[in-house]
């Protein structure tokens, strides 16, 4: 999933070098030369709306780096580097007009981790000043991730408690038996006809 190269120069002109053996030629040339350079510049010389035409894709390819470096920086871990889509200006410079990052929002391997995954997708796609609606979709997505991972966490946990309740009814049935054989001890201790008794075959008369 997505969330939401360096600029280059070529030159507005070229300047012949090149020098003629004759020296009228060469003079001749270099006049030539001169008066295309001037025409050239003349040419590629901007217009008002031209150079604020620059200053916008300036401004839009600024914007378009910060909010992929954000969505990168919170989501470290998660995040692919940017890719970024250009525009020509009328300075012919390259200008990014647009970008994304790729981020993992696959689930963890138990629901903690993925409980703390989502949290920092959604950290992620919520990290630029204005995220766009790809961000929002993705922070939508975590959302959900968290509410599933959090009824799982519950889930594990109640059945860890049953299973403390289960040991501990066990460990509290095994206490009860040994107080009641103790009990029963006590009993046979203050009972004057158990002590020394003499479970032997014995006759109390004579036939």
């Amino acid at each position: 999933m997505t969330i939401s190269g360096v600029s280059y120069y070529q030159p507005l002109y070229s300047v012949d070098t090149g020098q003629n053996s004759n020296t009228a030629n060469e003079q001749d040339g270099q006049n030539g030369n001169n008066q295309t350079q001037t025409k050239n510049q003349n040419r590629h010389e901007l217009t008002h709306e031209q150079k604020m035409q620059v200053i916008e894709l300036q401004q839009r390819d600024t914007e378009v780096r910060m909010h992929e470096a954000a969505h990168i920086a919170a989501g470290a871990g998660l995040t692919t580097g940017a890719t970024y889509s250009y525009q020509r200006g009328p300075d012919n410079k390259m200008y990014a007009i647009g970008g994304e990052v790729g981020i993992d929002t696959s689930p963890g391997s138990t629901a903690q981790e993925t409980l703390k995954k989502a949290t920092q997708i959604k950290r992620a796609a919520l990290a630029p000043a204005q995220p766009s609606p790809a961000d929002l979709q993705v922070a939508a997505t975590a959302t959900n991730m968290e509410i599933d991972a959090k009824i799982e966490i519950q889930k594990e946990q109640l059945e860890d408690k049953k299973k403390e309740q289960k040991s501990d009814n066990s460990s509290q049935d095994r206490i009860n038996l040994d107080q009641s054989l103790e009990q029963n001890n006590q009993n046979r201790v203050n009972n004057p006809y158990a002590l020394n008794y003499d479970y032997s075959i014995r006759t109390i008369g004579l036939f």
